[in-house]
């Protein structure tokens, strides 16, 4: 989380202490609720990197928007990434927490979850090649600095409906320093690093983008894959053409992407310090969930 946006998570909250030492513990459990394997391998549990890998925080959207980002690795490497984040929510004071999801691996992802919302990706994560991109370096020093020049490449822009036509657009820029690097992973990838690009709102990732080494019947190759992140309109170019976008659609809603790679729901309201308020189900006509209040026992 950058200085500027964690001065105005303070301002917002406790001073004493801020929204995001509140709120982690919550995220925490949220993520630990899930159990992730691959199709192959079904049994074999995915490991939850519980520290989370980037925390955010956007000032100017539904108060205080503010979240954690949690990755699930298979040998090494990202197979799924989730966010927790939560907002204002109701009186007394709460905040309404979501979990945001999506599919990394190239095998389709099994997932448990005890809850009525739940998450079935119906496929891998799709990788293209950059066959423009250079040789592949020896070192992983080396390899680095070719991982941040190729994701540099992209750039993009979403379209927010909420806001006048004249402010619509908004450009995304890329995060400098990736979310996760993998140099190491034990199989399938040499070296790759997922970086997200974010609009002026804050800093919540809005589109992600791997960028992979992998290496295939003895050939090394490039590879890259965009994932959207965001309920808005995306669009993201490299070297100016458009490689990727993500529009409204019956298969694209604001709740879920195609195949379901893409996952977001409302689950529940909470106070700072843990107190469930109320449980959130979303409906077909009511996407964003009715609110069930838990009642005191």
């Amino acid at each position: 989380m950058g200085i500027l946006a964690l001065l105005l998570v303070c301002a917002a909250d406790d001073p004493g202490d801020t929204l995001a030492k509140k709120m982690l513990p919550i995220y925490v459990k949220e993520a630990e609720a899930y159990s992730l394997a691959v199709e192959t391998s079904p049994k074999k549990e995915l490991e939850l990197k519980k520290e989370p890998v980037f925390e955010w925080a956007n000032p100017t959207r539904d108060g205080v928007q503010q979240g954690a980002i949690f990755l699930w690795l298979r040998d090494g490497r990202p197979a799924a990434l989730g966010c927790i984040f939560s907002y204002p929510f109701g009186q007394p004071p709460g905040r309404k927490v979501l979990h945001e999801l999506h599919a990394l691996d190239t095998e389709k992802l099994l997932v448990t979850r005890s809850a009525d919302n739940q998450w079935k990706p119906e496929a891998g994560l799709v990788r293209k090649e950059l066959t423009d991109a250079p040789v592949l370096a020896e070192t992983p020093a080396s390899r680095f600095i070719q991982i941040k020049k190729l994701a540099a490449e992209f750039t993009g822009y979403e379209i927010d409906q909420d806001r006048k036509q004249e402010n619509q657009r908004l450009e995304l820029r890329l995060l400098p320093s990736p979310l996760y690097r993998y140099p190491a992973a034990k199989t399938g990838v040499i070296d790759g690093a997922i970086f997200a690009l974010v609009s002026e709102d804050g800093t919540d990732p809005e589109v992600l983008l791997l960028v992979e080494a992998r290496e295939n019947n003895g050939k090394v190759r490039w590879e890259y894959a965009c994932g959207r992140f965001s309920d808005r309109e995306l669009h993201v170019q490299r070297k100016g053409r458009e490689v990727f976008s993500s529009v409204r659609s019956d298969t694209n809603t604001s709740l879920y992407g195609p195949q379901h790679l893409y996952r977001l729901y409302p689950e529940k309201v909470v106070t700072p310090d843990g107190k469930l308020l109320a449980r959130v189900r979303p409906t077909l006509e009511r996407p964003w969930g009715d609110i069930i209040p838990v009642k005191d026992k």
